[in-house]
């Protein structure tokens, strides 16, 4: 397991901490702090999410260039930015929302009518046959077969599935980053897409495809 990195940055007045192992603070303090224009906290959410960043971004764009591109675009924002950018309970769902949208403005401007672009638009779940070894010992069968189930969902079930079981994320943002109209639409999408799993894999419980979720960060 890599490191955290130690910094050192103001939380209060006067008040300095340093977060490392040990040392446990909410997203909010770490944000405030950052906003107050500390460059050490800016480093350290940097460096505690970039590769998260590139993994999600590679999800929906397999141009590996365009996705690194578009972290340095969100990072120089937000330096930027930092005394009027607004408050966040959730630093990664700010930087996941931030990325997708740059993403997607490069994209569209490659793949023209909207129409055009969300026929194209991918957004890509694979485990390989080592990953589901390490949870279960099934067959290379078997892993083909949940492979095959994850990518018969649509792109929009397989990303619905990624935030709320893969990231953790409520349904409110998931509901936030899929720009839907109500988290009820959201739920409506995860419940439909856990039926088709469960349809397509009826000799494994669900359970079993959830739980690789740990396997992939």
């Amino acid at each position: 397991m890599k490191e955290q990195p130690q910094v050192e940055f103001p939380i209060t007045n006067n008040s300095h901490f340093s977060v490392g192992v040990d040392e446990i603070y909410s997203d909010f303090e770490v944000w405030q702090s950052f906003k107050q224009g500390n460059k050490s906290a800016f480093i350290f959410i940097y460096e505690t999410y970039f590769d998260l960043l590139f993994r999600y971004g590679s999800r929906i764009s397999q141009n590996d260039e365009l996705v690194k591109d578009a972290i340095h675009d969100v990072f120089f924002d937000l330096r930027q930015n930092c005394n009027t950018i607004g408050d966040t309970s959730s630093i990664k769902f700010f930087l996941f929302k931030c990325l997708k949208s740059k993403i997607l403005k490069e994209l569209k401007g490659w793949l023209g009518k909207k129409e055009e672009f969300d026929e194209k638009l991918s957004f890509e779940i694979t485990f390989s046959h080592e990953q589901i070894l390490i949870e279960s010992q099934v067959n290379e069968e078997k892993s083909q077969r949940i492979n095959r189930a994850i990518q018969e969902l649509s792109p929009r079930q397989r990303e619905a599935v990624y935030y709320l079981y893969f990231e953790g994320m409520t349904y409110k943002q998931v509901s936030e980053l899929m720009e839907l109209s109500s988290t009820k639409s959201a739920r409506d999408i995860v419940y439909k897409s856990l039926r088709l799993l469960r349809e397509s894999l009826d000799y494994l419980p669900l359970y079993f495809i959830l739980a690789l979720r740990i396997l992939c960060f």
